[in-house]
């Protein structure tokens, strides 16, 4: 006959899963969100500022760093990458309005929003 497991032997339960199943958000893809944002779009914006380039070069750069910095967090973060992408994505919003467009609210609002677009569209592209 086996001898019963003492009660102080027992093992701890299990964490509890989240209310809707869907995993934590980890700052560390919100922190590579906001860096890699503020990376390519002060990139883009010194590349504009020093060539010169015509309208369509300056906006392909104006809207592809944003969405770039979208699509590598997604990525990165291999789940809910839109929701990294739009927490990072906003959090830069006022730091790139006031240090880098200080007379373009909409840029600033512009490169947040796209940061998140290019999250969520590559969550769901890789879903599929």
């Amino acid at each position: 006959m086996t001898e019963p497991d003492p009660p102080s032997a027992s093992p701890s339960p299990p964490s509890p899963a989240p209310e809707n199943g869907r995993p934590a958000i980890r700052w560390g893809g919100v922190f590579f969100a906001l860096a890699c944002n503020l990376l390519l779009v002060t990139s883009a914006d010194l590349v504009i500022g020093q060539i010169a380039p015509d309208l369509w070069l300056a906006l392909l750069l104006r809207i592809g760093a944003p969405l770039l910095a979208g699509v590598l967090t997604a990525l990165y973060t291999q789940q809910r990458g839109g929701m990294h992408a739009f927490i990072g994505g906003m959090i830069t919003v006022p730091i790139l309005l006031f240090y880098l467009f200080p007379a373009s609210a909409p840029n600033a609002l512009l490169a947040g929003a796209l940061c998140a677009f290019g999250g969520a569209a590559t969550e769901r592209w890789l879903r599929r």
